[in-house]
């Protein structure tokens, strides 16, 4: 596709900016360990550090997606007088450890935790690497202050609007499992040596793909764990009740056919829907079977002539 002056000036322009933007923000992310960093793949987060890489446009756009539930996130707030970006600062072994909070809300007695997560899909439950960067942050602030603390984490939906908020208290098992991934982070990049990688939901947009272990290797190893684990159950838990809202629609659906054949009618109003039969036709088609096994000379000539190919797209399927 011919690109316009325009486009070739965002596509320049566009990266310099966001880039300037997060420097502005966050501060050169190659020097600390964020907790962003600690919830997911240390491979992925190691060599986002220590690689210059580029994302594409396309990407880049989709990254601002957070940054706009954020803005949402804001709205919300209005009146609470909420903290932006507080940043909390510990080092470990030499290796700074980072916590930028979304929003903090801060009275006498307490201070409460908003983190802003954009997905794609409504969530039942927080993602475990939500709650493991939650409690990293909790723990960071409990350096700092002796009030109370607890989290919510607010997921939105951009495309459809859905939202919903999960209230966290600090758990000991995420903060255990966070502190230390922090530790193999810092301990990878004080050596230089590459931590292993870890199967996420984002392996399929990772700048990294094309180098990891696990995807390169093709192993047999197709068990699902973490986040991955969690979308899968729930996959499975939607397929099973999409069977068993087919049965019952087709069900109902046969039952108002059949009254509205009977009654000569081919629209009903349902409250604010339309329900409408359509008429029974005759269609005439060829049968290209029949003509393979009548003719098969001519069928091979035909086939041989006007023969065209295309490619279908792989697909899922649920046993």
């Amino acid at each position: 596709m011919n690109k316009n002056r325009f486009d070739n000036f965002v596509a320049k322009n566009l990266p310099q900016a966001l880039k300037r933007d997060t420097v502005q923000s966050l501060g050169d992310r190659s020097t600390y360990i964020g907790s962003s960093d600690i919830g997911g793949c240390l491979r992925k987060a190691y060599l986002d550090k220590t690689t210059n890489y580029e994302h594409d446009l396309a990407t880049l756009i989709r990254f601002q997606r957070g940054h706009v539930a954020e803005g949402i996130i804001e709205k919300m707030l209005d009146g609470l007088n909420p903290t932006l970006q507080k940043e909390v600062k510990v080092t470990i072994d030499g290796f700074d450890l980072k916590a930028h909070i979304d929003f903090c809300l801060e009275n006498k007695d307490e201070i409460v935790i908003i983190e802003a997560k954009s997905v794609n899909t409504a969530v039942d439950k927080p993602y475990d690497s939500w709650i493991m960067q939650v409690n990293f942050q909790l723990a960071m602030l409990a350096t700092q202050t002796q009030k109370k603390l607890r989290a919510y984490i607010v997921a939105i939906n951009l495309n459809t609007g859905w939202f919903k908020s999960f209230e966290l208290n600090s758990n000991k098992v995420f903060k255990e499992m966070a502190l230390e991934n922090a530790q193999v982070l810092a301990n990878a990049l004080l050596n230089k040596e590459e931590p292993a990688p870890s199967k996420q939901p984002y392996c399929s947009t990772c700048p990294h793909k094309k180098s990891c272990p696990l995807m390169t290797k093709r192993t047999e190893d197709n068990e699902l764990s973490g986040d991955l684990l969690e979308i899968g159950k729930k996959l499975i838990e939607l397929n099973v009740k999409k069977k068993e809202l087919e049965k019952e629609f087709e069900e109902k659906k046969t039952l108002i056919e059949e009254y509205m054949q009977t009654c000569g009618v081919n629209k009903i109003q349902v409250d604010d829907s339309l329900i409408s039969l359509s008429n029974s036709v005759t269609s005439v088609s060829f049968d290209t079977k029949a003509l393979k096994e009548n003719e098969p000379e001519l069928y091979a000539n035909l086939f041989e002539k006007y023969q065209k190919t295309s490619q279908r797209k792989g697909y899922l399927t649920i046993k």
